[in-house]
């Protein structure tokens, strides 16, 4: 008898996005921060496992450390801005930068330990203060060009790059803005880029940055619908993966007096704190009551990158804008026609416990002096002879 399993259909809940990196196709990834001074180091969360799949990695910093501050590094792009030069240098652990900030050398530094038969590590760093999208595009097709990359990870610590532009408050729309619009930009006829995927990990760690929770919902949501999102997963504070990261976070603080509040509410929430509360590595920077941790920042969601810049009301308005400047106008002026025309959304709020209670029950006391009967309400279904009850 012959066998049926050949026809018979594969099911899996593994993401797409991990799918679409496991693909032979993929063999060189460029791996570059959204926009924002630690996004890049989020990417030490994906190196073990792309290394595992035998893929090739190029790290893009596109950070808030100015280059200015990096000495011994090759200047590899330069163009001219009305603020200054803006350059990309490429740096190893040999490079010197500022005792307080230095991410890009310790992560060179770091994967040196981790892989010495690999040294030395290099990392393209860029100001992110200072780009455009036409002059990100710019840098990114020169590093295509020489590492022939077919695919690029843009991985963003938060979920302000999700925004469209018309919520109460952005985070940092421009330097995400950008990054996004600039990805989206890359095609496989013209650049030979056939994959450009946005990750966002520490979700509602933006809250700190004022954007609300409900507005990264909805935008998971609308890109759910659009077919824009391709999956997420939860870091278990066990994984191989995890403790690689942990330890590069260890590292880069050890080397410079500067703490990212990204890491460690990512790091605290994986690691199962929850609630109002700071991690100790951050203590001086932010106030007790002002950073609340909870699961979700212990997740990586994935998206098309194309299809996050199409929903994005920023992104055609900043794409063939020349300098930075010019995006901050471009920006300060899409927001006055939003309130203008009303479209300008109030603060998004989840709905507490208790608003859920008044609409079900009715309830309209404080719960602690009410007593809520949890059984199934009965409706003309669940009545009658037969019994039973609602399914709710």
């Amino acid at each position: 008898m012959a066998s049926c399993a050949a026809t018979q259909p594969t099911f899996s809940l593994q993401p797409s996005f991990l799918t679409a990196l496991a693909s032979d196709k993929v063999k060189t990834i460029l791996l570059t921060g959204c926009g924002g001074g630690f996004d890049f180091v989020h990417g030490a969360l994906l190196l073990p496992h792309l290394k595992q799949l035998g893929k090739r990695v190029i790290i893009l910093s596109y950070s808030f450390g100015s280059t200015d501050n990096i000495s011994n590094a090759e200047v590899v792009f330069s163009e001219k801005t009305p603020q200054g030069p803006c350059e990309a240098k490429l740096v190893t652990a040999n490079a010197t930068g500022s005792p307080k900030y230095e991410p890009e050398i310790g992560l060179c530094a770091y994967l040196d330990t981790q892989w010495p038969d690999e040294a030395p590590h290099q990392v393209y760093a860029c100001y992110a203060r200072l780009f455009s999208v036409p002059m990100l595009v710019r840098l990114y097709r020169q590093v295509i060009r020489e590492h022939g990359v077919d695919t690029v990870v843009t991985i963003d610590g938060g979920s302000d790059s999700l925004m469209r532009g018309d919520e109460y408050g952005l985070g940092d729309p421009i330097e995400d803005t950008v990054s996004v619009t600039a990805a989206s930009e890359l095609s496989e006829e013209e650049d030979g880029v056939h994959t450009k995927l946005l990750i966002s990990a520490g979700f509602g760690m933006d809250r700190f940055n004022n954007v609300c929770d409900a507005d990264g919902l909805r935008a998971i949501a609308e890109l759910s619908q659009s077919g824009g999102f391709r999956g997420s997963i939860s870091i278990e504070p066990t994984a191989d993966a995890f403790i690689f990261y942990r330890n590069a976070v260890d590292f880069l603080n050890k080397r410079a007096t500067f703490r990212s509040v990204m890491t460690a509410g990512l790091v605290a929430a994986v690691e199962g704190s929850f609630g109002y509360t700071v991690p100790k590595v951050v203590a001086s920077r932010v106030r007790e009551g002002h950073l609340f941790v909870w699961p979700l920042m212990g997740m990586l969601f994935a998206f098309d990158t194309d299809a996050v810049a199409r929903r994005s009301l920023l992104a055609p308005l900043l794409r063939d804008l020349e300098h930075r400047v010019q995006c901050d106008d471009r920006l300060e002026e899409m927001r006055r026609d939003l309130r203008a025309a009303g479209k300008l959304r109030d603060i998004a709020e989840l709905p507490t416990h208790q608003e859920v209670l008044n609409r079900r029950f009715n309830v309209q006391a404080d719960t602690r002096d009410v007593v809520v009967n949890s059984a199934p309400v009965e409706t003309k279904e669940s009545s009658g002879a037969g019994g039973g009850c609602a399914v709710m």
